[in-house]
């Protein structure tokens, strides 16, 4: 999105768009799949998943289809691996492998700093195809609170046969569904011991290719009704029992030194505004403790405790979510520890199903209006802006005896998508042009540039805004990116000043300016609301006249409102764009792409001058 902002920050776009006609194409399948998973639950939270799978690979691209890899952690143990390949053309076996020829590596995240998430691995090599290959696998788990959903295609251009899905279960525990997409049957039978067996079938799946949409694939997610991690019991019926049981895993965490609490006391001193107060601690925690990621056993779900934290200036998102709780109610703010599934491109929780679908944790803090939401990893972000990465989407509220669902913003209001600025161009007489480009963005669009500020140095930066420019032959000079907090809404401003070869094309008669507005992207629709103000001064060679008469455009409807202006004053063109836009949340995606194409019709506008004198050089 950085590429796509700064391509509106240049104004200057040169991107055409290209319609692509829907033809029916031929899908190839690389492997042909069977396999029947069977999911044992017992009696003390535990459960087994056992795998027996029949590939045949077709040809090289599928042998990728046969690797096979076993998560395991503290909680989760291998039991079992066997694989056989047999040459198809000979019948032949060529090679077996069992569990202690599997590789083993740890399963590194970019955050995970401390955690015990290994793997066991198998990669078959062979140049023999086509190739049948039989893998049967065993895992156990010590705890029931996640089950891994059934997705009966495991790659693009796989053919599945037959996918079969067995799980059983004592009654005593419980188990929960939800199908999505599926195509064969469902049966439930009750079994001579009292337990329950599930058995989803599906059978001659389509072929997906690499352009299906994920949110058609077929699917069944599991959930339980009871569930206990290391002893810790709770019940998952409903959100507010998942919740409960949440506070309770962390309930006593939260004590602080005394020391600590006469400091947070003294930082919030004589401040009765309480958003200036949360500010204030949460700028304490951003500049004085560090981010990392701590995934051993249970503590991927239970926080470390506050006093540890302060002790140790660092903690995941659990335990600076935890701390910042406590400082708030030390200083007489209570707060809400909250469960969210984090991503910038996440998909939305299935509501309709309460389970543990969340990776991450934020904190709300309840007020008389809106409550403030608090991402504690970040040291850049101003409280009261939770960023890409957990707005707009359901997140779980914790509290003691319950919580419940709630959404966080998705700041899609005018002033969370406000973009303004003026560009002061000076075209000499062969085309080229010398800029000074001012631009202000507020909201989600400062948020971009805060992250290229941060992470970025400063040669960096300026190497990231010429390579990215889709202005040919820009050379920036000269810039300055400042970034700031309005309260809760990020800000940044972006100053350059540089020099574009053959911006317009001269020739002996006329001088040419082609479209440069910069073109409205997908991105920037992402949050359903722009807020556009801005404007150009292009100071032209002496000389020129215009060839036709400059008209405006203006269009006002529900949700849009856009105006451009242009106008030639004392040998300079003046061009004014502004865009006020609203997209309903019910606007198909069609809709949108068709509302994304007009916005980029009207700013491709050129600009045609004669030269009232021959031009000597």
């Amino acid at each position: 999105m950085l590429y796509s902002l700064f391509s509106l920050l240049l104004f200057v776009g040169l991107f055409d768009f290209q319609d692509k006609a829907d033809t029916p194409q031929f899908i190839p399948n690389h492997s042909i799949l069977k396999e029947k998973q069977t999911i044992t639950v017992g009696d003390g939270f535990d459960y087994t998943i056992r795998k027996e799978i029949t590939l045949k690979v077709v040809d090289r691209d599928g042998l990728d289809h046969a690797f096979t890899s076993l998560f395991y952690d503290k909680l989760v143990e291998v039991k079992d691996f066997q694989l056989e390949a047999t040459d198809l053309s000979t019948g032949k076996v060529i090679e077996k492998a069992k569990l202690k020829d599997m590789k083993d590596a740890a399963i590194y995240s970019t955050s995970s700093v401390f955690d015990d998430n290994r793997h066991k691995y198998y990669e078959l090599e062979t140049v023999r195809f086509p190739l049948e290959v039989k893998i049967q696998t065993e895992s156990y788990h010590s705890t029931n609170f996640y089950f891994p959903t059934w997705i009966p295609v495991h790659h693009t251009f796989q053919k599945v046969d037959e996918s079969i899905l067995e799980v059983i279960y004592p009654e005593s525990v419980g188990i929960r569904f939800k199908e999505l997409n599926l195509l064969g049957t469902q049966t439930e039978e009750k079994l001579p011991d009292g337990r329950v067996k599930l058995t989803w079938i599906e059978k001659d799946l389509p072929i997906q290719g690499v352009d299906f949409e994920t949110d058609d694939d077929h699917k069944v997610l599991l959930a339980p009704q009871k569930f206990a991690v290391d002893g810790v019991a709770g019940t998952m019926n409903d959100w507010e029992g998942l919740a409960a049981w949440q506070f309770e895993l962390n309930k006593g965490r939260g004590e602080l030194p005394e020391e600590f609490k006469s400091k947070i006391l003294a930082l919030v001193e004589g401040v009765d505004d309480i958003y200036e107060r949360v500010s204030i601690l949460y700028d304490f925690l951003q500049q004085n403790y560090r981010y990392v990621s701590i995934q051993l056993g249970v503590g991927g779900w239970q926080t470390m405790k506050a006093e540890d934290v302060v002790k140790y200036s660092y903690g995941d998102c659990k335990g600076l979510t935890n701390l910042m709780k406590s400082m708030l109610e030390v200083a007489g703010i209570p707060a809400n520890y909250t469960l969210v599934l984090a991503g910038a491109n996440k998909d939305d929780i299935e509501v309709d199903l309460p389970s543990n679908q969340f990776n991450h944790v934020i904190l709300q803090v309840p007020t008389d209006n809106n409550p403030i939401w608090l991402e504690c990893t970040s040291n850049l972000l101003p409280a009261g802006f939770l960023g890409d990465f957990t707005k707009n989407r359901h997140v779980l509220v914790t509290q003691e005896g319950g919580g419940y669902l709630t959404k966080t913003p998705s700041y899609n209001s005018d002033f969370w998508n406000k973009i303004s600025g003026t560009s002061t161009l000076e075209i000499d007489a062969q085309g080229n042009a010398n800029i000074f480009s001012s631009r202000q963005l507020e909201g989600n669009f400062a948020e971009e540039m805060m992250m290229l500020k941060h992470y970025l140095d400063e040669r960096e930066q300026r190497d990231y805004f010429n390579k990215n420019s889709p202005v040919s032959g820009l050379i920036i000079r000269d810039y300055l990116l400042d970034v700031k907090k309005q309260d809760s809404i990020p800000t940044a401003k972006l100053e350059f000043e540089g020099h574009v070869a053959r911006f317009a094309q001269a020739t002996a008669k006329r001088l040419i300016l082609k479209p440069f507005l910069g073109k409205i992207t997908e991105d920037m629709l992402s949050n359903s609301s722009l807020n556009l103000e801005e404007s150009y001064e292009i100071k032209l060679p002496e000389g020129l006249e215009t060839e036709s008469v400059l008209e405006d455009t203006k269009i006002d409807e529900d949700g849009l409102q856009v105006s451009l202006t242009n106008q030639v004053e004392n040998g300079k063109l003046l061009v004014r764009r502004t865009i006020n836009l609203n997209i309903p949340e019910e606007m198909e995606e069609e809709s949108k792409e068709e509302l994304l194409k007009r916005l980029n019709q009207l700013g491709q506008r050129s600009y045609y001058f004669t030269k009232s004198s021959p031009n000597t050089n």
